[in-house]
């Protein structure tokens, strides 16, 4: 399901950010960054915008994204 995916992703992407956390100097943290923990957040965005199209919009009381980019 959806939901145990975003659970699996969240849980790589906390993994990948205590990893980084340990770098030696702020350079290889910020290569962590940008080549671990950006594409973690993308997997985790990628479950979290199906869940928006799949909720109810009376059960999700957050904007959902795609209701973000056409404010006007």
């Amino acid at each position: 399901t959806e939901v145990a995916d975003l659970h699996g992703r969240l849980a790589a992407l906390e993994k990948t950010r205590v990893a980084s956390d340990s770098c030696a100097t702020i350079e290889k943290h910020a290569r962590a960054m940008a080549d671990e923990i950006l594409p973690a957040m993308g997997a985790v965005r990628e479950v979290c915008d199906r869940l928006e199209a799949k909720v109810d919009d009376a059960l999700w009381p957050l904007p959902k994204y795609r209701e973000m980019l056409f404010v006007v």
